[in-house]
């Protein structure tokens, strides 16, 4: 059996509990969120991007959606999420992400989820859910680090940006 080599990779998400940078997670304890771009390597040291982020979010709008259903994703249908309606602000910050990252040298994992394909949605955590009619704001977005010391069933927040006049 061929070892399973791991990479540095991260993970842009829009928080909806207050967790802090620094903070650390185990791969199946993840705070309730929504992912805004999927697992990624990128060529830009985390500096570099979070620069190039602010560049861009600090006069971006915010974002806003509702919770129009609930579906299960995966080969088995074993992850349960909260799906929520793609408005044009949302995808309008999605997209601007994605163009930042993409100068970077963004290299996606599973790139039919982005762009045209993005499908946004709240995973369901052991410990919250969002329901049907929640309406959630994406005010700030959290940079994840997804092989956090070299572990790849650890997680940890690196970065926070605020989006536009968000507080």
């Amino acid at each position: 059996m061929t070892p399973q080599i791991f990479t540095q990779k991260y993970t842009i998400i829009q928080l909806f509990e207050d967790v802090v940078d620094g903070y650390e997670f185990s791969s199946d304890a993840w705070p309730l969120h929504s992912t805004l771009v999927d697992t990624f390597a990128i060529n830009w040291s985390v500096d570099e991007m979070v620069a190039h982020l602010n560049e861009v979010l600090s006069t971006h709008a915010t974002a806003s959606s509702t919770v129009t259903g609930s579906d299960a994703f995966g080969a088995q249908k074993q992850v349960q999420v909260s799906l929520l309606e793609r408005t044009n602000s949302l995808i309008s910050l999605h997209t601007v992400v994605i163009e930042v990252l993409e100068k970077g040298g963004l290299k996606l994992n599973d790139p039919q989820y982005a762009k045209e394909g993005f499908l946004p949605h709240a995973t369901v955590q052991k410990h919250a859910k969002l329901n049907i009619g929640d309406k959630v704001n994406f005010n700030a977005i959290s940079i994840v680090d997804m092989f956090p010391n070299e572990s790849p069933y650890g997680r940890k927040i690196l970065k926070t940006l605020k989006i536009g006049n968000a507080h």
